[in-house]
């Protein structure tokens, strides 16, 4: 007589191995989303080195820049076959170049000029709970002369972890921790240093400038096919060249935004 197979047995080990697979499922993703989180904290602690170089010779002189911005769909798509061509959106094209400036703007405040400001450490990200965060997120800056920064914790706890992102921030400085405050020297800058800073700001705002053309010349190539006619019969020829027109306006005003931005920080800079 053959071996008797016990089927309860069976099905007991196949739910015991369903419930062991999810097991090592759950483990696995675990470990996946570990190593994310420490690679994103990496990449968080990298930026606030990069941005946080004010007057280092490591000023980022390119932004991070968005592949998409210079796109402009002026036929319909495959999600939609039924959507009809049109020209660029003035608003849309405005909305993305500003975008741009303003992203430069915001990389010019960790820069500091003659006199600091607390705009110095906005870049600044501190481990703080096992975790990256903004400096304003857990403690104040208070600037208390031309060569002296107060930042007061919030939590007494991070204290010493404030002091080393300020000590890594890729700005010579060193911090000391007195009465549970971070105490943040500040030397002054020679002239010529400042000079160039100033210099390596003008590389920036011309990266930038470049940035807004590219976006302007996608726009310009959608609205040269309505101009020849290729958009489809909705599309007139006075409604291109009219569109045209304002994305140059545009354009106009968000260089001069640009330039504006520019001299303040270079006036800033090179204040007495």
């Amino acid at each position: 007589m053959g071996n008797v197979v016990d089927v309860s047995s069976i099905r007991a080990f196949g739910r015991k191995a369903g419930r062991m697979g999810q097991h090592l499922q759950k483990l696995d993703k675990g470990a996946h989303r570990l190593e994310h989180d420490e690679a994103k904290d990496k990449r968080k602690k990298k930026l606030s080195e990069n941005r946080g170089s004010g007057f280092g010779d490591d000023l980022v002189s390119d932004l991070e820049e968005d592949e998409n911005e210079t796109i402009f769909d002026s036929v319909a798509s495959d999600d939609d076959p039924d959507e009809t061509p049109s020209l660029p959106s003035v608003d849309d094209v405005e909305e993305r170049m500003m975008k741009v400036v303003s992203a430069m703007e915001e990389s010019f405040r960790s820069i500091r000029g003659a006199e600091p400001t607390p705009d110095l450490f906005d870049s600044l990200t501190v481990n703080a709970y096992g975790a990256w965060s903004p400096l304003n997120a857990v403690a104040q800056v208070v600037i208390t002369s031309p060569t002296q920064a107060n930042i007061t914790c919030f939590d007494p706890a991070t204290t010493q972890s404030v002091r080393d992102a300020v000590r890594d921030m890729g700005m010579n400085f060193n911090p000391i921790i007195e009465e549970g405050d971070v105490i943040v020297p500040i030397p002054r800058v020679s002239a010529e240093r400042r000079k160039a800073v100033v210099k390596q700001l003008g590389k920036t705002a011309e990266s930038t400038r470049q940035r807004v053309r590219r976006i302007r010349r996608g726009a310009q190539d959608v609205v040269k096919k309505g101009k020849d006619g290729k958009l489809g019969p909705g599309i007139s020829k006075d409604d291109a060249f009219r569109v045209g027109k304002e994305v140059d306006d545009v354009t106009e005003n968000c260089i001069q935004a640009l330039n504006t931005v520019l001299a303040i920080k270079q006036d800033s800079v090179m204040a007495v």
